[in-house]
């Protein structure tokens, strides 16, 4: 006996009835992690029921001839302890009747009948307003279409269409590799054109109709039935969908599986000749069609129909192949049964895990699906929102409704009214107001620990960095790499063979303006002026050509050690003027320059009490760090490429800038210093910042993120 009262007081109601079960019902045996189950298939409302061993005995009894009392007197014959008490027999009379496959020797109420399916209707309409970015409408029965064309689908559903899948998926990888610079390259610009836009709204619901006749024909490869076809309006898009409820009567997991990743399976081999004809397309419109294309069969799959934590084609895969029906509703239910039992103290509550593992499985998904659900939902409705504001603030409300204000009714509901709590009503509302207001109590008022970390490199002070002042050639190294200069000591000397020569020009041009001034001067005042001009200019030419061949003796501005970028092929190279060519440095008192993401810059200058710094060769050591000076401007630069993602840095670059130089976002660009006597290993070394601010409760963290995330997002 699984539970409940042996004996029942309204035992009396039932005990003389002679139901039986309908015709069109079908029941068949199925097995689950083990578990032997009997399944019953509803063939007018395509719904299904699964009974125990023990329900199933007394379902079998009920042929019409037999009365309630004499099948349970049997059930307690054959089944003796696993028999199931009269108050279960009364429940599973209602939930039979419920589900209208119930049939007795009383006449039926067709009053009572109408209004339950009235209600179902009602409830059908319920389900598609409590979920608005996917509203179903059925169309028409398409059992006999799928009829008339499968024996021209039925060869791609066997081991020849198997091998022919993974041959054109293989290839459209292997296409996809090679061509994968080309692929991502801008992609964000080439989907948000008019031209991308239009074609995509076009091969999004040819897509899916595909991938939903692939569900279709793969229910009647095992000679299952498919009654309903129609649209679902996912984010006000319509795209096509069918019931493949009937592959849940296959007997082989494997097969259910099939059913449900055949949609996946079909959009994989879409994108993968959706690559073979994008590589091999002569005209654009045909590439951005293959290249639409590709991209619903790649996204889609990866976060909806794929990923198991949406109730799409992955999660029906997961379900099936783990073997535990109805995953998602009875993961909820299972946190349920574990808030009634452990924190409300109800007695006895209904566990639905009826096999070894499936706790682990229903904590870990009830967890991980909500969660993804937040994150989906939020956003498409930035999306929507982005575009339609008023309609995406709507659609935020009634996400925040669904997802957060109906539960939180529904389950205060429960704690008023619920039979189970009529004992200990008063406990369990003291238990759940203490455990909410001590979880609010930690996420508003307790405060935590709270930093912005950012890097930055070791940097030299301009005085300190090696410059070509001037063009020219490398010839020589005045000191060795390693070596201590004084300041104004020699470091390297470049060549200029074109500067000499001019300056043996601009010298004979000096000296003939000279003795033109000169023989003007008694004859001619004017020629002179003229003449005293041009020599002026001719002079200033040999000051400035004079001062760039004392250039091409690059000294040290300050004492320290010669560190040269290149110094193995640094003789003989052309150098250009200002290109930095090493530095000179005491290996103390470095310079950081550091730079902070705009969402953060406002923290790191008005709330910061405290900066540490830690070198990439020196974890371990702290180095207590002020900021000296800050650029006013953001900025999308970078003091180094090692603050790059690509550098093994945390900053995201901007791949349709030149060359992939500017950040995606803008930067705050700051100098910090460490105290006096600090030494460092190499210039260019990877420093870690952290910025230490005032504690601040997690609550007050997600508001302030929220609000920057909303700001930016509209442009605020």
């Amino acid at each position: 006996m699984a539970g409940g009262s042996f004996l029942s007081d309204q035992w009396h109601r039932v005990a003389h009835l002679r139901p039986r079960i309908r015709r069109h019902a079908r029941i068949f045996r199925s097995h689950y992690r083990g578990q032997l189950w009997y399944v019953m298939q509803d063939r007018t409302s395509g719904r299904f029921h699964r009974f125990s061993p023990e329900s199933y005995f007394v379902l079998s009894m009920l042929d019409g001839t037999r009365t309630v009392q004499e099948v349970w007197d049997l059930a307690c014959r054959h089944l003796t302890s696993d028999a199931l008490c009269q108050d279960e027999v009364i429940a599973l009379m209602g939930q039979l009747h419920g589900a209208d496959v119930l049939m007795g020797d009383l006449p039926p109420d067709i009053d009572e009948m109408t209004d339950r399916g009235r209600k179902t209707r009602r409830k059908k309409t319920a389900m598609s307003l409590m979920n608005p970015l996917a509203v179903r409408v059925p169309v028409f029965d398409p059992e006999g279409f799928l009829t008339l064309t499968m024996p021209l689908v039925r060869p791609f559903l066997s081991v020849f269409g198997l091998l022919l899948w993974f041959g054109i998926v293989g290839y459209g990888i292997a296409l996809a590799a090679v061509n994968w610079e080309a692929l991502t390259e801008g992609v964000v610009d080439r989907m948000l054109t008019a031209e991308s836009i239009a074609l995509l709204l076009l091969s999004y619901p040819l897509v899916k109709a595909l991938h939903e006749m692939g569900h279709a024909y793969a229910i009647k490869r095992w000679g299952g039935e498919v009654h309903e076809i129609g649209l679902m309006f996912l984010v006000f898009l319509p795209v096509p969908y069918v019931d493949a409820s009937d592959s849940l009567s296959f007997q082989s997991k494997w097969q259910r599986a099939f059913v449900a990743a055949a949609g996946i399976l079909v959009e994989l081999l879409l994108a993968a000749i959706a690559m073979i004809v994008w590589d091999n397309a002569e005209t654009s419109l045909v590439s951005a069609f293959a290249f639409n294309v590709m991209l619903i069969g790649g996204v889609s799959t990866i976060f909806f129909n794929g990923n198991p934590l949406l109730r799409f084609d992955g999660y029906y895969v997961l379900s099936d192949l783990i073997e535990i029906p109805n995953l998602g509703r009875r993961s909820n239910q299972y946190l349920g049964y574990l808030v009634q039992k452990r924190l409300l103290g109800v007695e006895d509550p209904k566990n639905p895990a009826t096999a070894p593992g499936e706790p682990a499985w229903f904590t870990f998904y009830a967890i991980a699906a909500f969660c993804y659900r937040l994150f989906i939902f939020t956003a498409i409705v930035l999306l929507v929102a982005s575009q339609f504001f008023f309609i995406g603030v709507i659609l935020a409300i009634w996400t925040v409704f669904l997802m957060f204000g109906l539960p939180l009714l529904k389950h205060a509901w429960f704690l008023m009214t619920s039979p189970a709590l009529r004992r200990n009503r008063g406990t369990a509302l003291l238990r759940v107001g203490a455990v909410l207001g001590g979880l609010a109590g930690l996420l508003v008022f307790w405060p935590l620990p709270y930093s912005t970390l950012a890097q930055g490199v070791v940097a030299v002070p301009g005085e300190g960095t090696i410059t070509a002042e001037t063009d020219g050639t490398v010839s020589a190294l005045a000191v060795a790499p390693g070596q201590t200069v004084a300041a104004g000591e020699p470091v390297l000397f470049i060549e200029d063979p074109l500067l000499d020569a001019r300056v043996a020009v601009l010298r004979s041009t000096v000296a003939e303006l000279t003795r033109r001034v000169d023989a003007a001067l008694a004859t001619d005042q004017s020629a002179a002026r003229i003449a005293r001009e041009e020599l002026a200019a001719a002079e200033a030419d040999l000051a400035l050509a004079l001062e760039r061949r004392d250039a091409l003796t690059v000294r040290a501005r300050i004492a320290g050690t010669v560190v040269l970028t290149t110094p193995s092929d640094l003789v003989g190279r052309f150098v250009r003027q200002g290109e930095p060519l090493g530095y000179v440095t005491a290996f103390r008192d470095p310079l950081i320059r550091a730079v902070v993401t705009e969402r953060d810059a406002d923290l790191v200058l008005g709330e910061t009490r405290a900066l540490e710094a830690r070198f990439a060769s020196d974890l371990p050591k702290v180095h207590p760090a002020r900021v000296v000076r800050e650029v006013p401007a953001l900025s999308g630069s970078l003091p180094s490429m090692a603050l790059a993602t690509e550098g093994g840095g945390r900053i995201v670059m901007d791949p349709g800038s030149p060359a992939g130089r500017r950040a995606l976002d803008n930067l705050l660009h700051l100098e910090v210093a460490l105290p006096a006597g600090t030494s460092f290993g190499t210039i260019g070394e990877r420093v870690h910042l952290r910025f230490a601010h005032e504690p601040r409760s997690l609550a007050g963290r997600v508001w302030r993120r929220g609000r920057q995330v909303f700001l930016d997002q509209f442009g605020l």
